[in-house]
């Protein structure tokens, strides 16, 4: 019996072990996917120890997400995100939300697994979007390495554009299966190996899920800084992301 894809219902062939590619909208996607159980034994031990499980809490680190957040004001062509209220959804362990507080912001986060951690810390923190105040609504949401654990990210983020302001953006940041690492290792790219990445987004599917759920002015961001130290990397680095080969997709979106 022919498989179909999960976003573009169009026929899918083998790609990876485990894996299978839309011969159409090219979304990469876990076939077959993890039950519910399975993805909530994953994280619930994950969550144990959140800094030897960045794969499942999050690998993004505070002086990352400083960077982060210093060139999402630039591309919305703001200096800071005073007098902005954010959601970050899926905010991990929370280096993006204390870097986005630190330029400004007032931000919410929505984190189920790591809810107790961020709750500690202080944080407006919902575990689920069910959980958000009846009237909350934000002027932008930044949801980084989220996208690729949802098992249906489109109706996600339906949900998501609906707590927008009407000029309201969201960031989404997620692993590249068109990078350079992914073409060359294929199967053995590290962000494949990761038991928790259901599905991998390109640019070209990505802007089919973002049109489908409503969103207009839709952006790839190619923003280029060093990821490794020393100057021979730096310059590797700076090269693969002009090449647009970088292992991390970067899109900005507005409410449509």
């Amino acid at each position: 019996m022919s498989e179909h894809c999960l976003l573009c219902h169009e026929l899918v062939a083998v790609y990876w072990p485990g894996f299978v590619k839309c011969r159409s909208c090219k979304l990469v996607h876990r076939s077959p996917m993890p039950t519910p159980t399975d993805l909530a034994e994953l994280y619930g031990h994950g969550w144990m120890n959140p800094s030897d499980h960045k794969a499942e809490t999050g690998g993004t680190d505070l002086d990352l997400a400083r960077i982060y957040a210093r060139k999402l004001a630039a591309s919305l062509g703001r200096r800071n995100f005073q007098g902005q209220s954010l959601l970050d959804f899926g905010a991990g362990t929370g280096a993006a939300l204390l870097a986005l507080a630190e330029l400004g912001a007032q931000v919410s986060a929505v984190e189920p697994f790591g809810y107790g951690h961020l709750k500690s810390m202080g944080v407006d923190v919902y575990r689920d979007l069910n959980d958000l105040p009846t009237a909350a609504s934000f002027d932008g949401i930044v949801t980084l390495d989220v996208i690729e654990h949802l098992t249906a990210p489109w109706e996600t983020f339906a949900r998501l554009r609906n707590l927008l302001e009407p000029n309201g953006w969201i960031l989404i940041a997620t692993p590249n299966p068109d990078g350079l690492n992914a073409r060359v290792f294929r199967s053995g790219w590290r962000e494949g190996k990761k038991a928790g990445h259901l599905m991998f987004f390109n640019s070209l599917s990505l802007a089919r899920l973002l049109g489908d759920c409503g969103y207009g002015n839709c952006r790839r961001l190619h923003w280029k800084f060093a990821y490794s130290p020393g100057r021979l990397r730096a310059v590797r680095d700076y090269v693969i992301q002009f090449l647009h080969l970088d292992g991390e997709l970067r899109y900005l979106a507005h409410k449509g």
